[in-house]
């Protein structure tokens, strides 16, 4: 929720993708369809699968390889800065494969580094965790204030929401990626801000369980029927879940100092999402803190207590309306269950918001299951709840 502060590596990386202006295309990557399961040249040969859809350099002229691949990162992760970080031709490699609604991606890779910055959150259209495995080389990923080193069998989760950066290093860098709804994690009890950099290690008793199960998982996806598909995305994330329980549970103590407090006032907003009467001085009683303290919170982020609320019940309303499993509920139990039961004021704030209404967006989402979500538009007018505007 607050701004991060990363140390000095990632101070450098940093600068490195500066140097190289490493931005993302606007067009978007073309799917090859590779044979090969790696690179040329002697780079690492992935083995968590031998199928799936696969972008290479190896198709592109070296001098247009670096151009090539930041489109390939935008097309297939999230909009990031990405530079090179060795020496020589650039050579790289996606594998992309479908666990159930988990996208999962093999990266094989030279060294590189990857940031994801304010300015591409003031035009995300993204709302997923990406949940990094390393399989070879070693990362360094930063984000809300944490550091965490991967080593071979290691695992992190990342917020699309907020800033961070990694950086891929090793000559053999080897990498799989799951994204997946940031809702999938809320509905086991985890608050993703709070489980964001912390590694996981292969030698812990869950990494012993989510590694081999993650590796495993990828491999058979694109052979299992989609009934499979969904059981095996079912219990992946069920795994992911405990594993970033100690981190993101509601149980989960303060990791810095300055923390407690904003976490706590989060997780009780988001808690209390479905009271239409959530207000300020609701929440700064419930904490013992002045409305001053309270707004003060929100301000360091440079955003509003109504703005966060609103954003936080758009969110589950749009993810409830894309569900299948909630399509038999009318717009209004959906907009109700998250504390807006008045249906026009949710509809106007859902369009000024997403660019369309809860219907169509209800429709497209059903009728297309994998269209990702629209452009989010500026934000719109005040939120009301039972005390007024906030």
């Amino acid at each position: 929720m607050f701004p991060p502060r990363m140390s000095g590596d990632a101070d450098d990386a940093r600068r490195r993708i500066r140097a190289a202006g490493g931005r993302c295309a606007q067009r978007q990557a073309i799917w090859h369809g590779a044979t090969s399961h790696g690179l040329s040249g002697g780079i690492h040969r992935p083995s968590v699968a031998s199928v799936g859809r696969v972008l290479s350099t190896e198709q592109v002229a070296p001098r247009d390889r670096i151009a090539y691949w930041h489109e390939v990162i935008c097309s297939t992760f999230i909009k990031l800065d990405v530079a090179q970080t060795g020496g020589g031709s650039f050579r790289g490699m996606v594998r992309d494969h479908h666990v159930g609604p988990i996208r999962a991606t093999r990266i094989v890779t030279d060294p590189m580094t990857a940031e994801r910055s304010r300015r591409h959150l003031r035009a995300a259209e993204e709302d997923v965790c990406l949940l990094a495995l390393q399989l070879n080389g070693r990362t360094i990923g930063h984000q809300d204030g944490r550091r965490a080193v991967l080593r071979p069998g290691d695992l992190a989760l990342f917020d699309s929401r907020r800033p961070y950066l990694v950086d891929f290093q090793g000559p053999r860098f080897d990498h799989l990626v799951l994204q997946f709804p940031r809702a999938a994690l809320r509905e086991r009890g985890i608050e993703p801000d709070g489980a964001t950099a912390h590694r996981i290690a292969v030698d812990s008793m869950i990494g012993r369980l989510v590694s081999p199960f993650i590796v495993n998982a990828t491999r058979v996806a694109d052979a299992a029927s989609p009934e499979t598909g969904e059981r095996l995305a079912e219990m992946a994330l069920d795994l992911i879940a405990t594993a970033l329980a100690p981190f993101g549970g509601l149980d989960r103590p303060p990791t810095a100092p300055g923390e407690e407090l904003p976490h706590r006032v989060r997780l009780y907003m988001q808690l209390h999402l479905s009271d239409p009467c959530l207000s300020p001085p609701k929440v700064a009683a419930a904490h013992s803190i002045s409305l001053r303290q309270l707004h003060r919170l929100f301000a360091r982020e440079g955003t509003t207590f109504g703005r966060w609320l609103r954003e936080e019940r758009l969110r589950r309303c749009f993810d409830d309306l894309a569900a299948p499993r909630l399509a038999g509920r009318s717009i209004a139990e959906i907009g109700a269950r998250w504390g807006m039961p008045d249906a026009p004021g949710l509809s106007r704030a859902f369009r000024a918001r997403y660019g369309m209404s809860p219907r169509e967006h209800r429709a497209a989402a059903l009728a297309a299951p994998g269209t990702p979500p629209p452009t989010a538009r500026p934000e719109g007018g005040p939120l009301r709840t039972c005390g007024g505007s906030v």
